[in-house]
C-alpha cells in the first residue's frame, strides 16, 4: 500500500475542509487542532492516543475528535490504512446544530471517541464521494446534513433533537416551482431556504416528507425530463447536457441512464427510429 494524501475544500457547502489519505509508516506527533476531525476508517487499522489511552479505530470504524483534544494517530497494523476525514469548524457544528433543532446551541462536544455504526459509516463515505465529484451543491448540503444529523443527535454529548415538522405545502409548492423553472441552475440548498425562510436543514425534511423526494433528486429528475425534449428535438448531446444544468457530459450521461435506463446517445437514437 502507498502513502497519498490528497486534500479538498467545499467554499460552496459550510467552506467544508476534508482529506482523503493513506498512511502506513508515517506516524503524526501529538497535536491538537481548533476545529472537529471527524473520519472514518475504509481499510486498514488506525491506532492513537487521546484521554490519557491508547484507541483502536478497527475498518469501518468512525472517530471523532474535539477541538482542543491533543492526539496523535498511526498505522495499528504493518498494511497501514486510508481513511477518509472531515474538518468542520466549531462555527459550522455549532451552525448545524442551530439549524437542526431551529433553537440556539452550545458548542457540540462528542463524548464517545470511536463509534461502531454502520449507517454513519455509510453516510460519511457517500458525503465525501460526493463531494468530490462535480455534482450540485444542492445535494452535497443535503447529505452533509444527513451526517451531522446522525452526530449530533446520536453522538453529541448533549443530544439534540430535531425541530418538529409541520405541514408545509405551500413552500414545498414554492420549491417545486423554483426548480422546474431554474432547472438549469445550480441552486443551494440555504437559497432555496431563503425563498421560504426556512433552515436548510428544515426545508430539506419537510421537501422530503410531502415530495417523496430530496431538493436534489426531484431537481435532478425535472433535468432528465427537459433532456428527453431536447434529445427528441435533435439537439446534440453536449448542448443538452449544459442546457440542462448538468456539471458536464459524463455526469449528465450517468444520471440520465440511472433514471430512464437508456444512456442519452440511446436514447436519441431509438426516439429518431420511431419518428
Amino acid at each position: 500500500m502507498k502513502e497519498s494524501v490528497q486534500y479538498f475544500k467545499r467554499p460552496d457547502i459550510y467552506g467544508l475542509e476534508f482529506i482523503e489519505a493513506t498512511f502506513v509508516t508515517h506516524r503524526f506527533a501529538r497535536h491538537v487542532h481548533d476545529y472537529y476531525a471527524l473520519g472514518v476508517i475504509e481499510t486498514g487499522v488506525q491506532t492513537f492516543y487521546a484521554r490519557g489511552e491508547q484507541h483502536i479505530t478497527p475498518s469501518g470504524g468512525v472517530f471523532l475528535l474535539n477541538p482542543g483534544e491533543p492526539h496523535d494517530g498511526e498505522a495499528a497494523i504493518t498494511s497501514g490504512f486510508t481513511y477518509r476525514t472531515f474538518y468542520p469548524t466549531t462555527e459550522m457544528l455549532q451552525k448545524l446544530a442551530e439549524e437542526i433543532t431551529g433553537k440556539p446551541q452550545p458548542l457540540p462536544f462528542f463524548s464517545p471517541l470511536i463509534v461502531q455504526d454502520n449507517a454513519l459509516t455509510q453516510a460519511l463515505l457517500q458525503l465525501h464521494a460526493c463531494l468530490k465529484s462535480p455534482g450540485s451543491t444542492l445535494e452535497g448540503e443535503e447529505k452533509l446534513l444527513e451526517v451531522f444529523d446522525l452526530l449530533l443527535t446520536r453522538y453529541a454529548d448533549r443530544r439534540v433533537q430535531a425541530q418538529p415538522r409541520g405541514q408545509e405545502r405551500q413552500a414545498v409548492r414554492l420549491i417545486r416551482d423554483y426548480l422546474q423553472s431554474c432547472y438549469d441552475q445550480n441552486p443551494s440548498l440555504a437559497e432555496l431556504a431563503r425563498l421560504v425562510s426556512f433552515s436548510p436543514y428544515y426545508l430539506a425534511r419537510v421537501f422530503q416528507a410531502e415530495v417523496g423526494l430530496p431538493p436534489h433528486a426531484y431537481l435532478e429528475s425535472v433535468r432528465v425530463r427537459q433532456a428527453q425534449r431536447l434529445l427528441s428535438e435533435g439537439q446534440a448531446i453536449s448542448q443538452v447536457a449544459q442546457a440542462v444544468g448538468f456539471a458536464d457530459q459524463s455526469h449528465f450521461h450517468h444520471r440520465f441512464k440511472r433514471l430512464i435506463g437508456l444512456t442519452p446517445r440511446q436514447y436519441a437514437q431509438q426516439r429518431k427510429i420511431l419518428q
